[in-house]
């Protein structure tokens, strides 16, 4: 298992529980390099999305070195990169929250000004922009649609993919209410469609026409409630977005299936210094990067 490691990049777990750091290590702090969304890649290349302010998409090889892969794309830098997806061809989808600088700048409903890049393995464009702060994004199982998740614009955006990448129209797969600000997403063997929402600290499976159903919820109400007056007046500050919230889980971030059968479930989040994980009623997808040999 591969997680990110604040400050420092990759934590790797091995089956028989040792674990290795990968990533920087020169005494770097968490304001310049916060590793979020990371990608394995064909030739077993790390890809680290830095969401710092340091910004850029950073590469950590098997020995361990870290450095710069993609710091600026058409003359603007990328800061702060949130996530990184790999497609089986082996080109990169990166997502931008903002222009925004500080990144909390734009924890707000009135700023759109995320973006997607996408690395061709020769040359990195971009590909659409104009989402309210870009999280993860997903390829859905056939490969013809990108789903974006906009997490201050509280919804699921999805763009028809071409061959070469481009991006058709966007138009919006869901919209999310009270609480619930969409941040990592994954789509299952059924090509249905799992959202985690921070604040809320809720998990959504969405069926292939977008219909909702909430798998799982550990809201704090008087968290959420303070939370939305915020957000609905000057918009979320970072002490509030990053505040403790729930019960027994922490701002429920990312989701992930594993395991023999693909039916475990394994959750990241903002705050906790463990994995939680359920099983699930339906089986996930093979991720692409096991089918490659480092």
């Amino acid at each position: 298992m591969f997680v990110s490691h604040d400050p420092i990049g990759v934590l790797h777990i091995a089956a028989d529980g040792s674990r290795k750091l990968y990533g920087r290590q020169d005494g770097v702090t968490s304001q310049q390099f916060t590793p979020n969304g990371i990608a394995l890649m064909p030739d077993g290349r790390l890809m680290i999305a830095n969401s710092g302010l340091e910004g850029g998409v950073w590469q950590v090889d098997r020995s361990g070195d870290c450095r710069p892969f993609l710091m600026e794309v058409e003359g603007r830098h990328l800061y702060p990169v949130n996530f990184v997806l790999a497609d089986k061809e082996g080109r990169l989808w990166i997502s931008v929250s903002t222009c925004q600088v500080p990144r909390a700048k734009a924890y707000r409903h009135d700023i759109a000004d995320g973006y997607i890049v996408l690395w061709d393995g020769k040359t990195a464009r971009i590909v659409a922009e104009g989402f309210g702060y870009t999280n993860e994004c997903r390829l859905s199982n056939d490969g013809a649609y990108l789903y974006v998740n906009e997490t201050f614009a509280r919804r699921i955006s999805r763009l028809p993919v071409a061959a070469d990448g481009s991006l058709g129209a966007r138009e919006t797969f869901a919209e999310l209410g009270i609480g619930d600000y969409p941040d990592g997403g994954t789509f299952d063997a059924m090509g249905g469609y799992w959202l985690t929402s921070v604040v809320s600290n809720r998990i959504y499976r969405f069926e292939p026409d977008g219909r909702p159903r909430l798998m799982f919820e550990d809201a704090d109400p008087a968290y959420v409630a303070m939370a939305e007056q915020s957000f609905k007046k000057e918009g979320l500050t970072a002490e509030i977005l990053y505040a403790d919230a729930g019960k027994t889980l922490n701002h429920i971030a990312s989701i992930a299936f594993g395991g023999e059968d693909m039916r475990t479930a394994y959750l990241g989040t903002l705050k906790m210094n463990c994995f939680p994980t359920f099983r699930s009623p339906v089986p996930g997808v093979r991720p692409v990067h096991w089918n490659w040999t480092f």
